[in-house]
C-alpha cells in the first residue's frame, strides 16, 4: 500500500475548497483505515450503562429553564437525501402531516418555543452539498426565523468516496457528486468550526447547542435538560430511551471498561459474531436517541487542543457508489457518529427520556403512521399521540418502499390507526378512502381496500365476504391469530452446509479478492505485451524463462523478449501483463517459443478483483440461500453464514389405536401416518423435524411427553384429539395450559387448536393442534402450520400464491365453509390451468390425497361450482 490514494484525495478535496481541518481530519481517518482499522468495539471490552438521570425527575424553576434556553442553540442535522425511500432530494422536504414538511414542523417548534419563554432560541441546519438551495426554499417563508448574525445553515464538509481495493479516490462519470459524501454526522463538531459558526454562536453569548436528525420530530429542544445541563455543569449529554425488541437494531451507550468513558456503539461497530450481545434488551436496556446537547465552550477548547481532530472513533461503511444502484460498484466511505464525542469529553452524562423524543421517519412504515391520525400537532407543534397506547407496528411489503410507491397506494389518503396496534401488508393493494384498522391487522391478498372499509379485530370484513357464525373464526381470523403471535426465529451463525434454504440475516461482505491474484485465463505463454508488437504480420521469438502450473507461486520474473509458460488459473509471473494462448504460438516447451499473433496488456489475464473485490458485499440480508449463494461465500472465505435459524418441529400424533409403520396391528389398530406426513411437510417447508412415538389417550401421558418435548421443540405439531369425543385427550389436557380450541369455518379442518407453551427461560413455543383426519391434518398444515414456520424463518410469500384455473367437473361446497378441495392440476393445450378434483374428497381419503398435486379453494359465500368455471387453486409440488 502506497500513499497514493492519500495524497489524490487530498489533492480532490483542496481542488473542491475545503478547509485544513476537514482535511486533517480525513487524513487522521485514512492513516486509521490503511492500517486494517474496522471500528468495532468488542463486548469484552465494556460493560452496560447502569442507572442514569431520568429526564422525568428533573425539576427546575421557570426561570431557570428560561435563562438555559436563552443560551441555546437548535442544530438540525439535514444532510440526508431519503435514498432508502427512494428520494433524491432532500428527505427533510418531505410532506409528513398536515401539508407541512419536515422543515416547516420543526420550524413552527422552534418559532413556538421562542414565543412561550421569550428567548432567542437560533435555528441552524448542517446541510450537505445536496439540500441546502431546497431547504433554505422551505424555511424562506418564515420570516422571523433567521436570527440577526447567525446563517440559517453551514454546509456540511465532503469527502472522497475510496476504492476498496487501493484506497483511491473512486471515478463515476455518470454523475461525478456521487464520487464524493458526507464524512457522517460526526462531522458537525469540524464544519461548525470551519464554516465560522461555532464562533458567531460563541460571540452571541450562546453557550449550548441542542443537536438531533432533522426526521425526528419528537426531538425538541426541552428546556429542563438544559436547565440540567446548566446547573450540573455537563459538557456534553446523550439522550437514551428504554430498549424494545423493535430497538435491537439501534446503537447504545456502554461504559469503557479501561477507563471508565462513557461511549457509543453503533451496529457498524459490532464485531463479527458478536451481534446477539449488541441485540440483547436486557443487558445493554437502553438505546441512543441520537440526540445530543454539547457545551459550546468546552468544544472550542478541545477543538484548539487538538488542532480540529476529535478523535472520534472511525466508522468504516461499505456502500455502492451510487446509492440507487446497488449493481454501481462498492466504495468504502470513512465516518464518524455524532454521539461518539460523548467519550472525548470528561464528565459527559446521559439522561434516559421518554420514547416520545424519538420518533424518527426511517422507512415508509414509519411515514404511514406519522401521517395517521394515531398522531397529530399540538399548538406548539409537538407531535402527540392520540392515546397512551403504543405505536402501532407496521410491516408493508416492498411496493410501499419508496415514497413514489407508497403515495400510488394510498391516493385519498392513509387509513385511521388510533385504534390499530399493527398493520402487516402482504401484496401491492391500493387503499381507498376512509379505511378504518382496529387491533391487529393482516391484509393480504386484496387487489384494493375499499372505501370506508374497517378491517381488523372486532370489524366487519370486506362486503365480498360472508362473516362465519359468531363462535366459529373465519381461516384469515385464525391465521391472522397465528403469525401475530410470532416472532422471526434468533439469527446464529452456522456451517455453509447447513444454511440451505434460510434467510441471510446480514449483509456478508468477501473476506478475499476473487481472484486473489492475477492469473491466466488461458494455457499459453505470459510476456511482456509490447514484445509482441507486430507478431501478428511477422512471427515474433521469445525466449522461455521458466514455467507455471495452477497452484505454483512463480518467484521469477519476465522481462522484454522472454515468455514463461503458463496454464490456465495460474499466478501471472512478475513482470508479464498479457498471455498469447497455445494455439497462436508453436507450443514450444524449452529455449524459445514463437508468437504468431499480438497480445494486447491485459490479454487473458483475470486480474485481482475481477470478480469480487474484497469487502463488497456478495450476499445481502434478505437473500435466500442456494446452492451458488453457498458457492461464492466458499470462495471468499466464509465457512459460516448468519442466517434466521431453522426452527425444530416435534410430531406427535395421539390416540391407543396408532401403530407405528412397519410394526404389526392389533385389533382395531392402524398405523400413524399423520406423523410420517407432518414430519415430511415441516422438512419439506425448509424446518428441521422429529417424531416422537403416538402418545396414549390420557392427559397424564400427554402432558408428560410435552413436558420433555417443549425444552427441545421450537414448535411442536400434534394431531387428533381435537373434536368433541370422548377421548379427544389433546383438547381436555392443553385447555388447561393455555391452547386455545376454535372452529373455523373451512371444509376439512374445522377443529383446531393453537397456543403456547412455556419452556425452559420463559421461551414461548408455539403448538399446533391439528385434527386427527388425514386429510383434515395436511390441510391443516398447508393452510396454518406452513406459513407460519416460514414467518419463523422470514422467507417470503409465506403463503402459497392462488393461480386462476379452470375446474372440470361440478363440486358443491357448504355455505359459510371454505373449501379446500383436492385436485390434479394439469395444463390445457393452450397452456391454461385445469383443476380435476379427486374421486374421493373425504377427510379419510389418503390415497386420493396422495394422488393430487393441488388443493382447489372455494369461497365461504359460493356453494357450488360447475364445469369449466374459474376456481382459485394452490399447487402443492414446486411451488413457494
Amino acid at each position: 500500500m502506497t500513499d497514493q490514494g492519500l495524497r489524490e484525495s487530498v489533492d480532490l478535496m483542496r481542488q473542491r475548497g475545503l478547509g485544513p481541518e476537514a482535511i486533517k481530519v480525513f487524513e487522521y481517518y485514512y492513516e486509521q483505515l490503511e492500517a486494517g482499522a474496522q471500528g468495532t468495539i468488542p463486548e469484552d471490552s465494556i460493560d452496560p450503562l447502569g442507572e442514569i438521570q431520568a429526564l422525568g425527575e428533573v425539576q427546575v424553576t421557570d426561570e431557570e429553564a428560561r435563562r438555559a434556553l436563552s443560551q441555546t442553540a437548535v442544530i438540525k442535522l439535514n444532510g440526508g437525501l431519503g435514498t432508502g425511500m427512494g428520494m433524491t432530494g432532500a428527505k427533510s422536504a418531505l410532506e409528513v402531516r398536515d401539508g407541512l414538511t419536515f422543515l416547516d414542523i420543526i420550524a413552527l417548534q422552534v418559532l413556538a418555543l421562542r414565543e412561550r419563554w421569550g428567548v432567542e432560541l437560533p435555528l441552524v441546519l448542517m446541510n450537505s452539498f445536496r439540500t441546502s438551495e431546497e431547504s433554505l426554499k422551505i424555511l424562506a417563508k418564515y420570516d422571523s426565523l433567521a436570527v440577526d448574525g447567525l446563517p440559517l445553515d453551514f454546509i456540511q464538509n465532503a469527502e472522497p468516496k475510496l476504492t476498496p481495493g487501493d484506497l483511491t479516490p473512486v471515478k463515476w462519470p455518470r454523475d461525478p457528486e456521487l464520487e464524493w459524501c458526507p464524512p457522517g454526522h460526526g462531522d458537525v463538531y469540524v464544519s461548525l468550526v470551519t464554516s465560522g459558526v461555532l464562533d458567531s454562536l460563541l460571540e452571541k453569548g450562546i453557550r449550548f447547542a441542542f443537536l438531533s436528525n432533522s426526521d425526528n420530530l419528537g426531538a425538541t429542544c426541552d428546556p429542563d435538560v438544559a436547565a440540567w445541563m446548566v446547573e450540573h455543569d455537563v459538557p456534553f449529554v446523550a439522550e437514551v430511551c428504554h430498549r424494545t425488541k423493535s430497538d435491537r437494531k439501534g446503537g447504545h451507550l456502554a461504559v469503557r471498561k479501561s477507563d471508565g468513558r462513557l461511549i457509543l456503539r453503533d451496529t457498524a461497530m459490532v464485531e463479527d459474531g458478536e451481534e446477539r450481545y449488541f441485540r440483547d434488551i436486557r443487558r445493554h436496556n437502553t438505546f441512543n436517541a441520537n440526540n445530543v446537547w454539547i457545551n459550546l465552550e468546552v468544544l472550542r477548547e478541545r477543538m484548539t487542543a487538538r488542532e480540529g481532530v476529535l478523535g472520534l472513533p472511525i466508522i468504516v461503511n461499505h456502500k455502492n457508489v451510487d446509492p440507487a444502484d446497488p449493481s454501481s460498484p462498492e466504495v468504502i466511505q470513512m465516518e464518524s457518529a455524532m454521539g461518539t464525542a460523548i467519550e472525548v469529553f470528561e464528565g459527559s452524562e446521559a439522561i434516559l427520556v421518554p420514547r416520545t423524543r424519538f420518533r424518527p421517519v426511517k422507512t415508509t412504515n414509519d411515514l404511514l403512521v406519522l401521517r395517521s391520525d394515531f398522531f397529530s400537532l399540538d399548538e406548539s407543534y409537538h407531535v402527540v399521540a392520540a392515546g397512551d397506547r403504543p405505536e402501532p407496528y407496521v410491516d408493508l411489503d416492498s411496493a410501499y418502499r419508496f415514497v413514489s410507491g407508497f403515495e400510488q397506494r394510498f391516493p385519498q389518503g392513509v387509513p385511521s390507526m388510533k385504534d390499530c396496534t399493527s398493520l402487516r401488508v402482504i401484496g401491492d393493494p391500493v387503499f381507498g378512502r376512509d379505511v378504518t384498522l382496529v387491533g391487529e391487522v393482516l391484509i393480504d391478498g386484496y387487489h384494493r381496500v375499499r372505501d370506508n372499509a374497517v378491517l381488523g379485530e372486532q370489524a366487519q370484513p370486506e362486503p365480498a365476504t360472508r362473516r362465519a357464525p359468531a363462535d366459529v373464526r373465519t381461516v384469515d381470523e385464525h391465521l391472522r391469530a397465528i403469525l401475530s403471535s410470532l416472532e422471526p426465529a434468533p439469527t446464529a451463525p452456522i456451517p455453509l452446509t447447513e444454511s440451505l434454504g434460510l434467510v441471510v440475516a446480514r449483509d456478508v461482505r468477501a473476506k478475499v479478492n476473487l481472484p486473489g491474484f492475477d492469473n491466466s485465463s488461458m494455457d499459453g505463454y505470459a510476456v511482456v505485451s509490447d514484445s509482441l508488437a507486430g507478431a501478428g504480420s511477422q512471427p515474433v521469438r521469445l525466449r522461455i524463462v521458466g514455467e507455471v502450473a495452477a497452484g505454483d507461486d512463480p518467484t521469477f520474473r519476465v522481462g522484454p523478449g522472454e515468455a514463461a509458460r503458463i496454464m490456465t488459473g495460474a499466478k501471472m509471473p512478475q513482470g508479464a501483463d498479457a498471455v498469447i494462448a497455445v494455439e497462436d504460438t508453436d507450443g514450444s516447451a524449452g529455449g524459445e517459443v514463437e508468437c504468431r499473433a499480438e497480445a494486447r496488456r491485459g490479454r487473458f489475464v483475470r486480474p485481482l478483483g475481477e470478480d469480487v473485490a474484497a469487502g463488497a458485499v456478495v450476499v445481502s440480508a434478505g437473500e435466500i440461500v442456494g446452492p451458488r449463494t453457498i458457492a461464492v461465500l466458499a470462495a471468499c472465505g466464509h465457512a459460516t453464514v448468519e442466517v434466521h435459524r431453522r426452527p425444530h418441529v416435534v410430531v406427535l400424533s395421539t390416540g391407543d389405536e396408532l401403530v407405528a409403520p412397519g410394526d404389526p396391528l392389533g385389533p382395531a389398530q392402524i398405523h400413524d401416518s399423520n406423523s410420517s406426513m407432518l414430519w415430511a411437510a415441516a422438512v419439506a417447508s425448509g424446518a428441521s423435524a422429529e417424531i416422537r412415538t403416538a402418545v396414549g389417550d390420557t392427559d397424564e401421558e400427554l402432558l408428560a411427553v410435552l413436558d420433555e418435548v417443549v425444552g427441545v421443540a421450537d414448535v411442536i405439531i400434534t394431531s387428533g384429539g381435537v373434536s368433541m369425543g370422548a377421548y379427544d385427550v389433546v383438547k381436555s389436557a392443553l385447555r388447561r395450559e393455555g391452547i386455545d380450541f376454535v372452529k373455523v369455518a373451512m371444509q376439512p379442518g374445522k377443529p383446531q387448536g393453537f397456543g403456547h407453551l412455556s419452556g425452559p427461560g420463559g421461551r414461548q413455543v408455539p403448538l399446533f393442534a391439528l385434527p386427527g383426519n388425514p386429510v383434515s391434518s395436511f390441510v391443516s398444515f398447508e393452510v396454518f402450520v406452513r406459513p407460519a414456520l416460514r414467518r419463523l424463518m422470514r422467507l417470503k410469500p409465506e403463503k402459497r400464491r392462488l393461480r386462476a384455473a379452470s375446474i372440470t367437473s361440478g363440486v358443491r361446497s357448504p355455505e359459510g365453509r371454505r373449501q379446500f378441495g383436492r385436485a390434479v392440476v394439469s395444463r390445457s393445450p393452450e397452456g391454461e390451468l385445469l383443476a380435476s378434483p379427486v374421486a374421493g374428497q373425504g377427510s379419510h381419503f389418503l390415497a386420493d390425497l396422495s394422488r393430487a398435486n393441488g388443493l382447489f379453494v372455494v369461497p365461504e359465500d359460493i356453494t357450488e361450482l360447475v364445469a369449466g368455471e374459474h376456481v382459485d387453486v394452490i399447487l402443492l409440488d414446486g411451488e413457494a
